[in-house]
């Protein structure tokens, strides 16, 4: 099932979200949003913030499995340390006091977090990121007043790498990515696809609104859309102008040389410590627009210049957003840090205290539920066995007192009440003992046992060719033997008599009730027959 990933950059002039589905093997930038916060005097600028969160959220019916937000650059300090060492453990047990001589506040108000830029056994470069943590608590309140709580809150400049390994193709030497939002440009030297420098300038499209408003003295509403209608930067002699556009050219003059002094300061730091000259500048965010600007960058910086259009990336499947296009890099960025290859910067402010908890939590309302879960199953075991015992139980004792019923149906003359299968088996085996002892006193008499008697009395009478008999009862006592049982004449009786007779185990055989049966061809009778001792056989 793939998930929902949001990169969500929260800038002071609007609200960008990325949304990215990622399955197991791939990803897909899907949508892209983007709404223009409405401050209110009545709120504070978090606050007016929060409210268009929330309402980009209600209204678009946002959900997601994971948000990524950025922390604005304005609000981010940055320094390049070198160590002589490239042991992490050492790096993290120096990095706060080596910074200490930099920072002019207590290290405990200081949220800090490294990347390593470069490494070696010998030493490591180190590119440090703090912020004071009451500004970092105020931003994560913002988020979370809007019930986002972002696992990964990172550096804005830090994860425009991310475009880098997932998007474009860059120059193999060094080149910057500019992001020029609205009160900030965010500025992200790499070589390559690895991170070198980054740098905050606070200097943005507002600046350039605020020069119309003083310079021809406008409201700032009427000046925000002469910028927009308007506004480009300045050109070569010789393009014709008219007068308004002309004055709002003019305004931009100081402010955009302003600007470009900043970007080429920051340019020059970086060529000083690396000892290369970066080669090229990617723009990118809202005051990019501005018409003419990369020529003009171009010329002041003596670069090559170019915007970044994430429209273009393999794994982008959105419709027509032209609007959009320089409004997107820095969400994509976000959302792709879900994505982002091994070795990319692991920039994520909420540590310490600010760590995401939502994964604990989440575990324990699993465990919550596991636990639930395996209650309900042990009390419908219980249950079922219960139902299972007490119907085990029924059937115990129905078949003991079936047991019972047919042990005192067995025996001779049973007791008047046998309580247990246990006691009817006692009895049995006391009946059995005492057939035995009898068989074996029979055996003593005649030296055959019962089964052997029988079989005479089987072999000696007549076949059922000539006779018609039935054997209904055999009785042995001591040295008498008596038959019952039904022939078919007469005659027949006469010839079991001389059969049984002729026997060696037999004599005196003396027939008696002889008399008609219910049918018309059945004689009934008993026959006594002395059993011959064992001594006495011929």
């Amino acid at each position: 099932m793939p998930q929902t990933i949001l990169g969500i950059d929260i800038g002071t002039y609007s609200i960008k979200i990325a949304q990215l589905e990622r399955s197991f093997k791939t990803f897909e930038f899907v949508q892209f949003y983007e709404r223009k916060i409405q401050y209110n005097e009545l709120l504070k600028p978090e606050e007016s913030v929060s409210v268009t969160l929330q309402a980009m959220i209600d209204d678009l019916g946002l959900k997601w499995d994971q948000a990524i937000c950025g922390y604005p650059g304005q609000k981010i300090s940055s320094r390049i340390i070198t160590l002589p060492f490239g042991s992490l453990k050492k790096i993290d047990q120096t990095l706060e006091f080596e910074l200490e001589s930099f920072i002019p506040f207590d290290l405990a108000q200081i949220l800090i977090d490294y990347t390593i830029l470069n490494s070696s056994k010998e030493a490591s470069d180190i590119l440090a990121l703090y912020t004071l943590k009451e500004d970092f608590v105020r931003h994560l309140t913002l988020l979370q007043n809007c019930h986002v709580d972002p696992k990964i809150v990172t550096v804005e400049q830090a994860e425009l790498l991310n475009l880098v390994h997932l998007g474009m193709v860059p120059p193999e030497g060094p080149y910057a990515i500019l992001d020029i939002g609205h009160i900030k440009t965010n500025l992200t030297i790499c070589r390559g696809k690895k991170l070198a420098f980054v740098r905050s300038i606070s200097i943005g499209g507002k600046h350039l609104t605020e020069s119309i408003q003083k310079k021809l003295n406008v409201p700032i509403d009427e000046a925000e859309r002469m910028k927009i209608e308007m506004g480009q930067a300045p050109q070569e002699q010789g393009e014709v102008l008219d007068d308004l556009s002309k004055q709002v050219q003019a305004a931009f003059a100081e402010t955009l040389e302003e600007w470009a002094l900043n970007v080429r300061q920051a340019l020059f730091a970086y060529q000083d410590k690396q000892g290369e000259p970066v080669e090229g500048l990617y723009l990118c965010g809202g005051t990019s627009r501005l018409p003419g600007l990369d020529r003009y960058l171009s010329i002041r910086l003596k670069q090559n210049v170019t915007h970044i259009d994430c429209t273009s990336f393999h794994f982008t499947k959105l419709g027509k957003v032209q609007s959009h296009r320089a409004m997107m890099p820095q969400g994509v960025a976000l959302a792709l840090r879900s994505v982002a290859a091994a070795g990319m910067p692991d920039i994520n402010l909420r540590r310490g205290e600010f760590t995401f908890k939502g994964d604990v939590q989440k575990l324990g309302g699993t465990l919550r539920h596991v636990s639930i879960a395996l209650g309900l199953i042990l009390v419908m075991a219980l249950a079922h066995f219960g139902v299972k015992y007490y119907v085990l139980s029924k059937k115990v004792a129905t078949l003991n007192a079936q047991v019972t019923e047919m042990v005192k149906q067995i025996l001779p003359t049973p007791p008047k009440q046998i309580s247990s299968p246990a006691q009817a088996l006692k009895l049995l085996q006391s009946e059995e003992n005492k057939m035995h002892d009898r068989l074996n006193k029979l055996v003593d008499i005649q030296g055959i046992t019962t089964l052997d008697m029988i079989k005479e009395i089987s072999t000696k009478v007549p076949n059922r060719k000539e006779i018609k008999l039935d054997i209904e009862d055999v009785n042995i006592k001591g040295d008498k033997m008596s038959l019952a049982g039904r022939t078919d004449s007469f005659i027949a009786i006469d010839k079991i008599k001389a059969a049984l007779e002729s026997s060696p185990y037999f004599e005196k055989v003396t027939p008696s009730n002889v008399g008609k049966g219910i049918r018309e061809d059945e004689v009934k009778f008993e026959m006594s027959l002395d059993l011959v001792p064992k001594g006495k056989k011929t």
